[in-house]
Formats: C-alpha cells, sequence, structure tokens
C-alpha cells in the first residue's frame, strides 16, 4: 500500500494525530470512502501497527507507520533547486515570499533545539520566482533548497511552516529521522536512545 497516495495519506494522518479511533471519524474527517478508510485500517491491522478493541483502534507502533514514507518518498527526488546563497540566514528567510512553507531543517527549527543546519529548506509551488529573486545572492555558504509541494501540504501547514507531524514525515524521507527526536517524543511518546 502508497501510504503517500492522497486518500491513504489523509487516513494515515489521521490515524497517527488521533491514536486511537473509529473508521466512521476517519471517514467523516477526511471525507475518504469507507472503503477506502476500511482497507487502510486493515491493512494497518494486519501489520500489527495497530490494534482492535472494542469499538475503537488503538495505533501501537507510530515510528513503523512512518518508517514506510521512504519506501515511496524521497526528498532528493522532491528537490528542485538548490542555490547557495551568499546572505545571513535570517536575511534570507526575511525575504522569502509569502508561498513559502518552511520545511525540514528550517521548520524542525522552529520546533526543536536539537539541530542547526546551514541550509533553509522551502516548499514553493513557483520555484523558478525564488530562484530569479535570489539570482544576486548566489555563491555563499547558506544553501536555499527548494522542494515541491506534494501530499496534501496545505493541511499540513501552520502559518507559512510545516506541521510537527509533517516535519516528522519530512525528516525521516531525508534520512534524518534520528533529529526529530524531540517532535517523535512529543507527538507519540518515543523515546529515542
Amino acid at each position: 500500500m502508497n501510504v503517500t497516495s492522497n486518500s491513504t495519506y489523509k487516513i494515515i494522518r489521521y490515524i497517527l494525530l488521533s491514536k486511537k479511533f473509529k473508521q466512521v471519524d476517519i471517514h467523516k474527517s477526511t471525507k475518504c470512502s469507507k472503503g477506502q478508510v476500511n482497507k487502510v485500517v486493515n491493512w494497518l491491522l494486519s501489520r500489527k501497527f495497530i490494534e482492535k478493541g472494542k469499538n475503537i483502534y488503538y495505533i501501537i507502533d507510530p515510528a513503523g507507520i512512518i518508517s514506510l514514507f521512504p519506501l515511496f518518498r524521497n526528498m532528493k527526488d522532491l528537490l528542485i533547486y538548490r542555490i547557495p546563497l551568499r546572505a545571513e540566514k535570517e536575511k534570507i528567510l526575511k525575504n522569502l515570499s509569502k508561498g513559502a512553507i518552511l520545511c525540514l531543517d528550517t521548520a524542525l527549527n522552529k520546533y526543536s533545539g536539537y539541530y542547526r543546519s546551514n541550509r533553509i529548506c522551502i516548499y514553493h509551488k513557483k520555484p523558478d520566482f525564488i530562484k530569479n529573486k535570489f539570482k544576486p545572492y548566489s555563491g555563499g555558504i547558506i544553501d536555499l533548497e527548494i522542494y515541491q509541494p506534494d501530499m496534501d501540504l496545505e493541511k499540513d501547514t501552520i502559518e507559512g511552516v510545516t506541521s510537527k507531524f509533517r516535519t516528522v514525515i519530512d525528516m525521516t524521507c531525508d534520512g534524518k529521522t534520528y533529529v526529530a527526536k524531540d517532535l517523535f517524543e512529543e507527538l507519540w511518546g518515543i523515546k529515542f536512545g
């Protein structure tokens, strides 16, 4: 099952954020068909990511579900441009257009003090606009990385930043699950060794 397909992603997002759920609630909230909801729930149940209680389901392996995303999605495939810039990170962030959505390391910096990097990562629907806007500043040590938006991004954005949930997904798909350890603990109580 492709966890990144539109309806499957909506269902899995609901499950991961709810922790316990009923199929009817997923159907009402996501507007996905009852058949699709049942298919995804039974698939997760058969792989022991969730368990069924009396009239309710419980998530038992959120990290296992998250680990499925890189099988179908790699952030390198979504990268459109990497532009080395010679400006201060804060100045670059201040000059991004309103359509920019901070993601990956840059979003993680908003939520966690654990990890810092020298790159600015954004989703943007008009990557050429951003590339041209920052062209005069090219040639430095701060990388501006522009990614193609995907997977129902609008529902995963809070004030121009990917949500904590989406940031975990993105970091996992970028091969850096470990740097999102604070968010794993906050969202699901999972502690990394």
